[in-house]
């Protein structure tokens, strides 16, 4: 992106964005079957070589076209691999003898670890090399996943079809479409992701304009926010959760209580950067503890046979929630952050709560 912002040509950073994820996106239905009627474990072999093969193109290729295509082939390649990577992660629970919950705790402690350290690490790299060695030694993380997966032996074998019969995308779908406690779920979430991204837009206006606060402040909150998400996957690691649908539910409803407790204290006067920072940690512990539950209890509700599905839908619906979330938390800049975080407050509690009361109206179907 760095390299794409100092291009002179008109809209070059958002024509980066839209490719970076509308292929994906559109792509995912197809990717939903193609993770389901193939090994998992291969793909994503597959998948990260072919990260490392287009980024490593990237880098050799700093031109804006070269940038927007390769940006493209990775939103597809991404999506892939996420998608294998969820179908995986039971796969891997039972082959390292851990339970579900925790093998979730420990890929959200990583993520939350890279969002801290990666700006940092990449900023770093760029200055001392430029963005095409940035990239180059990217392209060989990738390559390295790719080695360890493949050294590993980790596979999701999948069974054939016993019919044989063809069947269109929509017929593979309908089971899991129907399926009410996963669509409530992912609904839920849905919107939970729309309330946040509203308030991930304001975020930055929230500290320099309602605050009047600089980069250092920006910087500390964003990493109260990543502290406490890694706080929140280590302590969720430790939960056995039986019943994970209802912390997904309170943390989502958590969530969006810290949002609105941030816009009304401020508008109130109460407020500080104290006081955000404080909620950040809270809110972000949240958010590990909500990404943990929706992962597994997604995971132990789809039949092994459409967990690519199900994965397809999950990250379709956040994916678009969170473009739109973007576009309305755009309309409040800059000076509507407190306007933001009440509006996305208010629609994470309400995600929340009645997202558990239509949940818990759903009769559990038996096993």
């Amino acid at each position: 992106m760095l390299r794409t912002a100092g291009d002179c040509t008109p809209f070059a950073v958002p024509m980066l964005l839209v490719a970076g994820l509308l292929p994906g996106l559109l792509a995912t239905p197809l990717i939903g079957r193609l993770v389901d009627s193939r090994d998992a474990g291969k793909l994503l072999v597959a998948t990260a070589l072919t990260n490392a093969v287009i980024i490593a193109w990237m880098a050799w290729h700093p031109d804006l076209t070269s940038t927007i295509v390769g940006a493209s082939i990775l939103s597809v390649a991404f999506a892939i691999g996420g998608t294998a990577s969820f179908a995986l992660i039971p796969v891997l629970a039972a082959g390292l003898g851990m339970t579900l919950p925790r093998a979730n705790a420990v890929l959200e402690f990583v993520r939350s670890a890279g969002m801290l350290a990666g700006p940092v690490v990449g900023g770093a790299l760029v200055a001392w090399g430029g963005t095409g060695n940035a990239l180059l030694i990217d392209a060989a993380s990738f390559a390295l996943l790719a080695a360890v997966v493949l050294a590993s032996g980790l596979r999701r074998p999948v069974k054939a079809e016993e019919d044989g019969e063809a069947r269109t995308l929509l017929s593979e779908y309908l089971p899991v479409l129907r399926d009410r406690r996963i669509m409530i779920m992912i609904g839920a979430l849905t919107l939970e992701v729309y309330a946040t991204a509203i308030a991930d837009v304001a975020f930055v206006f929230l500290v320099t304009v309602t605050l009047a606060a600089g980069p250092t402040v920006f910087g500390l909150l964003t990493a109260c926010w990543a502290g406490g998400m890694m706080a929140g996957a280590a302590a969720s690691g430790t939960m056995a959760m039986k019943r994970p649908a209802p912390i997904a539910f309170v943390s989502g409803t958590v969530m969006g209580g810290i949002m609105l407790a941030i816009g009304i204290s401020i508008s109130t006067t109460i407020g500080s950067i104290a006081f955000v920072g404080i909620a950040f940690v809270i809110g972000g512990a949240a958010n590990s503890a909500h990404n943990v539950a929706v992962r597994t209890m997604l995971q132990r509700e789809a039949p092994a046979n459409a967990q690519g599905k199900v994965a397809a839908i999950y990250s379709a619906s956040t994916s678009s929630a969170g473009i739109l979330g973007y576009m309305t938390g755009g309309l409040f800049a800059p000076n509507g952050a407190v306007d933001a975080y009440v509006l996305g407050g208010t629609l994470g509690v309400v995600a929340g709560l009645v997202g558990w009361l239509l949940f818990i109206s759903i009769k559990v179907r038996p096993s």
